[in-house]
């Protein structure tokens, strides 16, 4: 192999190297916006005020068993701007029994401390009626 082939030989090798280390970044990079999104969510009160609710809802209990726990990320969104909020997503829950959906839609007033849900219940797979939550 003359000096030029091992030249251009090892030129490609570095270009390699920094195009596979690029693609690398770009994805620790997603998986950590990913993490840190489903993380806020989860800290949110509607989210909380969800799991609790179904987790102590006896119809909830009875459709899913127990324990009764949540999924890995929820889908959706949350928006607060000065103490006023809105709320719409949902939560993937599952039991011994079975899996379902919470499904979260409402509001927070400015000056409020609490929530108002408009949809606020429990779908379960394979059944038609929706639990509500309270």
């Amino acid at each position: 192999m003359s000096e030029a082939q091992k030249q251009k030989s090892n030129i490609g090798k570095v270009i390699g190297c920094g195009c596979a280390a690029i693609v690398i970044i770009g994805i620790c990079g997603a998986v950590a916006a990913f993490i840190g999104f489903s993380k806020l969510m989860k800290s949110n009160t509607p989210y909380k005020d969800s799991i609790v609710a179904a987790q102590n809802s006896p119809a909830a209990v009875a459709a899913l068993g127990e324990p009764i726990e949540p999924g890995f990320s929820p889908k959706g969104n949350i928006s607060l701007n000065n103490g006023e909020g809105t709320v719409d997503f949902q939560i993937g829950v599952s039991g011994p029994k079975g899996t379902g959906k919470i499904f979260v839609k409402g509001n927070k007033e400015s000056g409020s401390s609490s929530w108002n849900y408009e949809t606020w219940e429990l779908r379960v797979a394979g059944q038609e009626e929706a639990i509500p939550l309270e």
